[in-house]
């Protein structure tokens, strides 16, 4: 009985942790679009500045430099709120190619950038434990069709669609 109760307690824990997180990436998603807006709003507003200035044969000056600060500012908000979603989500952007991964991984999957932002040495000889694994395993047995792709130098589990290992980088 009593481990009845604490299997459901697990459950209701895994649940008000996800939506917590749901709740949470809404709000900045919300934060988002309204940022969003912000800048648009500032980009007619720098056109109908431009109109009225030629309509009236003036020149370009400090409404400009103004106008271009308040953008730079709106792009660092919305820089930081698409930074706290992916935080919420547990994901990473590859600067390379915006392809969304999950956080932690050392290297994207698709293009193979280095996410981890440390210089890494990487080693492509093959492991000598994948030749005794080799040949332990006689060749009648099948590998299941539904397993991630192994990384024959790190050992570590990818996803099948994954082109780059996200533990060490190299190509699958």
């Amino acid at each position: 009985m009593s481990e009845t109760k604490s299997g459901a307690a697990g459950v209701m824990k895994a649940v008000a942790e996800g939506s917590g997180r749901l709740v949470k990436t809404a709000k900045l998603s919300i934060n988002l679009s309204s940022e969003e807006s912000k800048l648009k709003a500032i980009y007619l507003d720098i056109g109908k500045s431009v109109h009225e200035i030629y309509k009236h044969g003036g020149g370009l000056g400090e409404i400009f430099d103004a106008k271009y600060q308040q953008i730079l500012e709106s792009e660092a908000k919305i820089s930081d709120i698409k930074s706290r979603i992916e935080v919420a989500k547990g994901i990473v952007t590859c600067p390379k190619c915006e392809t969304n991964t999950k956080r932690g991984s050392a290297f994207c999957p698709k293009c193979g950038e280095n996410l981890s932002g440390e210089e890494i040495v990487q080693d492509f000889s093959p492991p000598i434990i994948e030749e005794v694994i080799l040949e332990a395993v006689p060749q009648t047995q099948v590998a299941p069709q539904n397993i991630g792709k192994i990384c024959n130098l790190c050992s570590y589990e990818n996803d099948a669609t994954e082109r780059y290992c996200l533990s060490c980088g190299r190509v699958l």
